[in-house]
């Protein structure tokens, strides 16, 4: 390579010059070791992080190994392997994207038509004076430059359509930051590239969009999905695949939102696909995705300990649904790290509409009160938080249904019940209000035909409360002959509705 010296101009130039390039490092591959030497001095001059290599072999070693690599400039003609054949085996690389500049004595078309062909970026004919490389690198700076806007700018989007998600379903949002810290640890550990990382990341936050599509009574449902559940809520791979199909050029994100429910014996969704059709990436999704799932606790299920979970995960890859590998990986990046400790930081407005969503959601039809599962998702609205050491639960069923159905019949004895709970929450109401200064809450469920209330009110105003409601009870009684049994318990407050629920109900047939 010929390169022939002006010093006139180079002496100012900085790294801010290059100021994306100089960023990352170059690789000279030249096997004239003046020219390579002399190159390599101009480079590091411009302020570039600069490296050498004799052949193309030495090269392509070094670019196997640094990711931070991110220019390539290469003769064509040199031992062991050629520019054009290092070029090749370069696309072939899981790396971050690499840019490469050919620099060759040949002047032939064809011979630059292979070159770009082979994958080069740019084609300069030798000899070249350093100021026409030096131009050919700050135009390849800005082209870099406004990729890297690109990327931000896709990176912001992604991040939108996970708040989108998460302004629908909080939990989803929570679930898919989860999923990606766990699929990157696991990444690392299995020796992915930068670039590879990146993708996994960005798949992951977006995984599950489609679910952006799924109506709330499937979505929000507080309990087990029925067959039709199920099957709507096995449309969100699809779904989300087809926001992202042919309007985003890396098909492996695509592949994470698609695919991440495949099994590989072929028992996952949506295509069935089996063993070597899952890519590696999805593998990794899948498995992290199945244990988020397990370990986060949601209105409809309880969360289980780490321990609990990876066991399940281990079964499944025993049975050949998960990935062996990626399992072992998964347990060692959860040891000593809990990946609930990743939690949404949402905004006010948000929290506003996430409790109208549940209040709209769990209310009872033609009813002012709630069905009792909205107990479950109480623990976290923070407008029920008193700091007091106890609160209270009370529980009403009724003895002789049967014999008020037969009597009235069972739609009129649905339309007792009905009138009773409202009788009980106007009560509830009038007591709020003429005890306005009290600190605290009281709220009516129903739970087939029974009654729960929950109140967090002081001791004093729950036996106030108490003996309102045993009036109402007592005139059922007289209106409808309906005898009532009526239960008041008190639970610490370290105690969780749930487990409330559960002493409270003990082994009532129905289960809660």
């Amino acid at each position: 390579m010929r390169i022939y010296e002006n010093s006139k101009g180079f002496s100012t130039t900085t790294a801010s010059d290059l100021s994306v390039l100089s960023k990352y490092r170059v690789l000279v591959a030249e096997d004239v070791a003046q020219e390579r030497e002399l190159l390599l001095a101009y480079l590091s001059e411009w302020g570039l992080n600069v490296t050498g290599a004799a052949d193309g072999r030495e090269a392509l070693s070094i670019l196997i190994k640094d990711d931070t690599i991110r220019l390539l400039i290469t003769d064509l003609h040199m031992p062991e392997l050629g520019g054009l054949e290092l070029l090749q085996e370069v696309k072939n690389l899981a790396r971050p994207k690499l840019y490469s500049i050919v620099l060759s004595g040949i002047k032939d078309r064809q011979t630059l038509i292979n070159a770009l062909q082979a994958g080069a970026t740019d084609y300069m004919v030798k000899p070249c004076h350093p100021e026409q490389i030096f131009a050919r690198l700050a135009v390849l700076d800005q082209v870099m430059a406004l990729e890297e806007k690109h990327q931000a700018l896709i990176k912001d989007l992604f991040d939108v359509m996970g708040e989108m998600l998460g302004s629908r379903d909080p939990y989803s949002l929570e679930h898919s930051l989860r999923v990606a810290a766990i699929s990157r640890k696991i990444g690392l550990l299995q020796e992915l590239s930068l670039e590879e990382l990146e993708i996994l990341g960005m798949g992951c936050l977006i995984h599950d969009i489609g679910k952006i599509a799924i109506p709330d009574d499937v979505l929000l449902k507080p309990g087990r999905f029925n067959n039709i559940d199920r099957q709507i809520m096995n449309m969100h791979p699809t779904i989300g695949a087809k926001y992202l199909a042919f309007r985003y050029p890396d098909d492996r994100i695509t592949e994470i939102v698609l695919y991440h429910h495949e099994r590989l014996d072929g028992s996952g969704y949506p295509a069935g696909l089996k063993g070597d059709d899952i890519s590696p990436m999805v593998r990794i999704v899948s498995a992290a995705d199945t244990y988020e799932a397990l370990i986060a606790k949601r209105p409809y299920k309880s969360s289980i300990p780490s321990t609990q979970a990876i066991k399940i995960l281990k079964d499944e890859a025993r049975e050949g649904r998960l990935d062996q590998n990626v399992v072992e990986a998964l347990e060692e990046v959860v040891c000593g790290w809990n990946p609930l400790t990743i939690q949404r930081h949402p905004c006010r407005d948000i929290d506003k509409l996430e409790l109208f969503r549940r209040i709209t959601y769990f209310r009872e039809p033609m009813c002012s009160f709630y069905n009792y599962r909205y107990l479950l998702t109480l623990d976290k609205i923070t407008a029920l938080s008193i700091d007091r050491p106890e609160y209270f639960m009370i529980f009403i069923n009724f003895k002789n249904l049967k014999q008020i159905d037969r009597i009235w019949g069972y739609l009129r004895t649905d339309q007792i019940l009905d009138e009773i709970g409202e009788n009980i929450q106007q009560s509830m109401n009038d007591f709020t209000k003429t005890n306005s200064d009290i600190n605290g809450k009281a709220l009516l469920f129903r739970r087939s035909s029974d009654y729960l209330i929950f109140a967090n009110y002081p001791h004093d105003f729950i036996q106030q409360l108490s003996d309102l409601i045993q009036d109402q009870l007592d005139t059922c009684k007289n209106q409808w002959e309906l005898e009532a049994n009526f239960l008041l318990e008190s639970f610490s407050s370290t105690c969780s509705l749930e487990n409330a629920l559960n002493q409270l109900l003990g082994t009532d047939d129905r289960g809660i």
